[in-house]
């Protein structure tokens, strides 16, 4: 098993063993502030801001090959009407759930495309982030 961390920047460890977390190279600017791991799909899915907190994002990351070293699947940019930032993601199945702090009651859903996970080749995701 292991230990993945959402603050400010993306760690993992192996918590069984001695050693410093290892930071996880991320799309430039992304700060995670929330994370859920996936077992059933074996991702790793960070909320968090980019743009210095402008705009909230998930991340959704690939645990399977490498846990100590995921690779980044995609990054999808949510914000947006003024909803806040994103404080909470989980995922089960192929679907993502996030809540922003703007004291609403509802609660954002996207899909994980299949396709995507599939996708042997990292996707550049920092193209999407203008």
């Amino acid at each position: 098993s292991y230990l993945y961390v959402a603050n400010g920047p993306v760690t993992v460890q192996n918590p069984r063993r001695n050693g410093s977390p290892t930071v996880v190279n991320v799309p430039n600017g992304f700060e995670a502030l929330t994370v859920d791991v996936n077992s059933d799909r074996s991702i790793a899915v960070f909320g968090g801001v980019i743009q210095n907190g402008a705009r909230s994002a998930y991340l959704v990351m690939d645990v399977s090959s490498n846990p100590l070293n995921p690779r980044v699947v995609t990054m999808e940019v949510v914000s947006g009407q003024g909803r806040g930032r994103i404080t909470g993601v989980a995922s089960a199945g192929q679907d993502i759930f996030y809540v922003f702090d703007d004291d609403s009651s509802s609660i954002g859903h996207a899909r994980i495309q299949q396709s995507l996970l599939e996708d042997s080749e990292v996707k550049d995701v920092l193209s999407r982030v203008e």
